[in-house]
């Protein structure tokens, strides 16, 4: 398997955008999942806080390095796509 980080870019952009903003974010599934749980082992109600996702210098970085490397990979591969 030889890969050269052209081809592996997007993906990691992809992986690494998404990563972020599942940590950075705060009332979505996960939190939702776990409040049923301790509500289902409790039997106290719990509040339900609504999503919330917070955009750090990070989250803006990877998003321009997404873009850079489909950009990129579309001007090294632009014989097959087009």
């Amino acid at each position: 398997m030889d890969f050269s980080f052209i081809e592996v870019s997007v993906f990691v952009a992809l992986a690494s955008t998404f990563s972020i903003y599942f940590f950075s974010s705060s009332g979505g599934v996960t939190s939702r999942s776990i409040d049923m749980q301790v509500q289902g082992e409790t039997g106290i109600k719990m509040n339900q806080s609504p999503e919330k996702f917070s955009p750090s210098y990070a989250f803006y970085a990877s998003i321009l390095y997404l873009i850079g490397s489909v950009i990129a990979t579309f001007f090294m591969y632009k014989e097959y796509f087009l």
